[in-house]
């Protein structure tokens, strides 16, 4: 059997501690266990999205997302602190929430909706602590007084504004649903990606 070289194995370990997960975002398996493996998890989410949507501050950010899509994506991103496990493939907190304009009294407001969500399930108030930690981690990349532009591959992309495309495959108008043709020019915007046709105008449609 060959051996494998030492400087491999120094860039397998250096590798691996840069997707090892430290501090507050580092595995907690009595924060899985308390969960249920994952079974309270999805209750609490349940009940605390039914909250979101019903609440005038917040349920603005979601008039693009259902309840039921809400809630798979936040246990996903959950799930993969707390286990440890690779099973969110989403887009990280700060380009998730790239277009949306929080202040940090909202995020407050937010952290306090969730606080008293998790005191109704009776998790213990140590890990509620550390729930609120991991979210804190995350506050600086959400709070902002402007939207900003999503990064990807290192390049900003514009938060606002519309882009006209030619079509390559076959799509639908997220406005009227009129049928559309490769070949069919169209607008878009540029955070959503909501589609227009030719028929429907962006600034007679709200986004």
């Amino acid at each position: 059997m060959s051996k494998i070289a030492p400087s491999v194995i120094k860039l397998r370990k250096k590798q691996e501690s840069k997707t090892k997960r430290k501090g507050d975002l580092a595995p907690n398996p009595e924060m899985w266990a308390a969960l249920k493996n994952g079974k309270l998890l999805n209750d609490i989410l349940e009940d605390f999205y039914t909250q979101v949507f019903a609440d005038s501050q917040l349920a603005p950010f979601f008039k693009d997302a259902t309840k039921q899509r809400a809630i798979e994506k936040q246990y996903l991103f959950l799930k993969g602190i707390f286990t440890g496990e690779k099973c969110y493939f989403g887009e990280r907190p700060r380009n998730a929430h790239h277009w949306m304009v929080i202040s940090n009294e909202l995020f407050d407001y937010r952290e306090k909706l969730m606080e008293d969500t998790l005191r109704k399930y009776d998790l213990a108030e140590p890990l509620i602590e550390q729930w609120i930690a991991i979210d804190e981690i995350y506050r600086k990349q959400i709070v902002k007084s402007e939207a900003f532009g999503k990064k990807v591959g290192g390049i900003e992309i514009p938060a606002e504004g519309y882009e006209v495309d030619v079509l390559t495959v076959g799509s639908l108008c997220d406005v009227c649903e009129a049928e559309l043709s490769p070949g069919d020019k169209i607008t878009y915007h540029v955070r959503t990606g909501k589609v227009f046709c030719s028929n429907c105008t962006p600034e007679n449609t709200a986004l």
